[in-house]
């Protein structure tokens, strides 16, 4: 039977393998929020066992001047963080191995993802990292013959640290390029990949740039599977909500102009998409309850 000590033992590491780091405070006021009402998680009892598993060597205190290296963002020289023991070593082979996906080889670059992912459960990329994976991210679709498949999951990585985790890469400048470039690069879906341009748009409309719009806009006018993208929600995300409804009055002209061109479906799904915006910001409860909704053009 598990005692209270491995326990805490087991979850602070689980707590650093999944955070990366966190600053010590942090951690204490999480602990003691969990575990409000049972023994062992006192200010003073946490503190005694946190610098046991120092002693013990399995987590460290970080110092102010690792703060960079790691990515932290904190100036307050006082702060004190936590993190594994081996996380430096596990960051200074991620990098060596980062640069793996600028080769011209498909198969180190693909190597070098895997590596990466391996790693996802037991340390985070900090933000330089992310922007590495950007920067050789844009040496991939430079090339003449884009690899789809290592696009597909270099997409993937990235929508799960900036959408899930809420980690960015250092440089958003350089991030918003790639993706519009990325955009540029596929305009319409691709059947293998499915998901590849709707997490392009998701990441797009996180940032809240026009591209979406402007993509949208294309769609309606050019797609004739107007249907699946409804069905897969590509534009039903809230950021993409908030770009929907910031954009109204132009999507309410090409709504306009789309019905009286005599394309009902382009129309309606434009109709669709701005009434769901809608919805996902509270603005209206049930729009399509409404009889003024479904107009015979």
């Amino acid at each position: 039977m598990k005692s209270i000590k491995d326990d805490f033992d087991t979850e602070v590491v689980k707590y650093l393998a999944e955070s990366g780091y966190v600053r010590r405070r942090q951690l204490i006021e999480d602990l003691k929020k969990k575990h409000k009402k049972e023994r062992g998680y006192s200010l003073k009892s946490i503190n005694r066992k946190l610098d046991n598993l120092i002693n013990q060597n399995k987590i460290r205190s970080l110092k102010y001047s690792d703060f960079e290296n790691l990515g932290i963002e904190d100036n307050d020289k006082r702060a004190s963080y936590l993190t594994l023991t081996d996380l430096p070593k596990i960051q200074e082979h991620l990098d060596k191995v980062l640069e793996g996906l600028g080769s011209e080889d498909s198969i180190k670059q693909k190597m070098a993802l895997k590596e990466i992912v391996r790693y996802e459960q037991t340390y985070i990329l900090n933000p330089k990292q992310l922007e590495l994976v950007v920067t050789q991210f844009e040496k991939v679709i430079e090339r003449e013959n884009i690899d789809n498949e290592l696009v597909d999951k270099l997409i993937i990585l990235l929508k799960n640290y900036i959408l899930e985790k809420k980690i960015e890469p250092a440089n958003k400048t350089k991030t918003v390029c790639l993706l519009t470039n990325l955009l540029k690069k596929y305009p319409v879906p691709i059947t293998r990949y499915k998901n590849l341009r709707t997490y392009i748009l998701y990441l797009l409309g996180y940032y809240g740039h026009e591209a979406v719009i402007e993509r949208f806009m294309d769609d309606a006018r050019t797609l004739q599977d107007l249907h699946s993208l409804e069905e897969n929600n590509v534009y039903n995300t809230k950021d993409i909500a908030k770009l929907i409804e910031e954009h109204r009055e132009e999507l309410f002209v090409l709504e306009e102009d789309l019905a009286i061109e005599g394309k009902t479906e382009a129309a309606q799904f434009v109709s669709n998409v701005r009434t769901t915006a809608m919805i996902i910001l509270g603005l209206h409860e049930n729009p399509y309850s409404q009889e003024n909704q479904e107009i015979d053009f």
